[in-house]
């Protein structure tokens, strides 16, 4: 069965107008995902799994985060900080599906940085479930090799390239697409001090302590660059209250050389890779669902 890909815009809580896409599965109103994507990657690389997950019913909704891909603006991008994907963007993703479907059970796919700004978001409240898609933390010593070097020399370069130049540009040695150069810095200011912070410097980690639902942690096996196995266990242990979930995908498992950072979402990917996250998905729903029933029965 075919599903149709709507593109729309939707409206943060400050006005802004972000780009997005929807997709309607028969089963939206029953399940529905919200990804969130990777720094700097617009929304269309996660377009066939997205139109995958929608053909098994799924409601799926990908937006670009604001001064990325379809959701640059004007001369304003540049005060663009990532409290703003936080606090509005994510939270206005969330609402979207609320609005248009009201789904019984609401979760998010987050990939690479996706993961990181769900824990610190409002959403992390309204979310029943999440599964993550080498979602890491970006502290160099959790990082080895030619890893350890592409980190310590973004870093470095990529500050000083925005101070130069006003911007990040877009090359094989930076970032796959043009971002807030104070987004880009407070990220690196999260690997480099070891800390998640707001753009005022407070720590947020004490918000990750909030979710308490089921949590699908997914390692890329041979994602050692960009999110390494200790990166990806870092991170989940700030969700200290949530019920995780640790899985590991292997390329050699679905004859595949490479999977990396970004090729699960290719359009090439086996189905039998996307098959297996969706069947996660609909475990963390079972569960999710049965936690409920049982909330409720010794409620009563």
């Amino acid at each position: 069965m075919e599903v149709t890909r709507e593109k729309i815009s939707i409206a943060a809580a400050d006005g802004r107008q972000l780009s997005a896409r929807w997709w309607q599965g028969a089963e939206a109103s029953e399940r529905s995902i919200v990804c969130l994507s990777a720094l700097a990657a617009p929304q269309e690389y996660l377009n066939f799994f997205a139109a995958y997950l929608a053909k098994a019913g799924w409601g799926v909704l990908t937006f670009d985060y604001r001064s990325v891909g379809s959701s640059r603006g004007d001369g304003t991008d540049s005060t663009v900080t990532l409290d703003d994907w936080v606090n509005l963007d994510l939270p206005a993703a969330v609402a979207e599906v609320r609005r248009r479907v009201n789904s019984k059970f609401l979760a998010v796919v987050g990939h690479s940085i996706g993961g990181q700004l769900f824990g610190q978001s409002p959403i992390r409240s309204e979310i029943d479930a999440a599964l993550f898609l080498s979602v890491q933390r970006g502290i160099p010593r959790l990082y080895h090799g030619a890893g350890r070097l592409r980190i310590e020399y973004a870093y470095v370069v990529f500050p000083l390239l925005i101070n130069i130049l006003g911007r990040l540009p877009i090359s094989a040695w930076t970032l796959p697409d043009t971002c807030s150069g104070k987004a880009i810095k407070q990220w690196i200011r999260w690997g480099r001090n070891g800390v998640y912070a707001d753009a005022k410097g407070n720590s947020v980690e004490h918000h990750f302590l909030d979710f308490k639902g089921p949590l699908t942690a997914v390692t890329i096996a041979d994602d050692d660059d960009y999110a390494p196995a200790e990166s990806v266990e870092a991170l989940t242990r700030l969700f200290a209250n949530a019920d995780v979930r640790r899985e590991t995908l292997r390329p050699q498992d679905f004859g595949l050389d490479s999977i990396g950072h970004f090729g699960f979402f290719h359009r090439r990917a086996p189905r039998e890779l996307w098959e297996r996250v969706e069947n996660w998905l609909h475990d963390i729903q079972s569960q999710s669902t049965e936690e409920n029933h049982a909330d409720s029965r010794s409620f009563l």
